[in-house]
């Protein structure tokens, strides 16, 4: 019973943290896209800073999740094995992996972190495609005008 405590515990973790990624990632696209309409700036250098946006928005996302990661482990929900070095880095790398879909394996979840994990990927891989058709609507837009 206590594992499946723990897996519903994990799934309304997963959701949490994929809808504060989700909305993260909305108001980062709209605040920028408003802002670049009327900053005067050249395409080009919107399109950088867009994506500069875009790639912070991203990397919070990561971090949310690798907090994640570290309070389940101090709850005793699983854990990160592996190649461990006993800082915060180690939540943080194994969750920018999972994020990208990267998946290098020297640092892998145990217990409930591993449907976090998983659902982290899944959300990465959404956010990561919707970002490119962002980086393609302000490139198209600077080069049609």
């Amino acid at each position: 019973m206590n594992g499946f405590i723990e897996t519903g515990i994990a799934i309304l973790i997963s959701i949490t943290l994929m809808s504060l990624s989700l909305i993260l990632h909305y108001q980062a696209m709209i605040l920028t896209r408003g802002w670049l309409q009327g900053s005067g700036l050249q395409r080009q250098a919107g399109t950088l800073i867009g994506m500069a946006v875009l790639t912070v928005a991203q990397l919070l996302s990561v971090g949310l999740y690798a907090l994640a990661y570290h309070i389940a482990e101090s709850a005793g929900w699983g854990s990160l094995a592996g190649e461990i070095e006993g800082t915060p880095l180690d939540q943080f790398y194994f969750s920018l992996m999972s994020y990208t879909t990267l998946g290098v394996g020297d640092i892998y979840p145990l217990g409930a972190l591993r449907i976090i994990s998983g659902i982290e990927a899944l959300n990465g891989f959404a956010l990561i495609g919707w970002t490119a058709s962002f980086a393609y609507t302000l490139m198209r837009d600077g080069w049609e005008r």
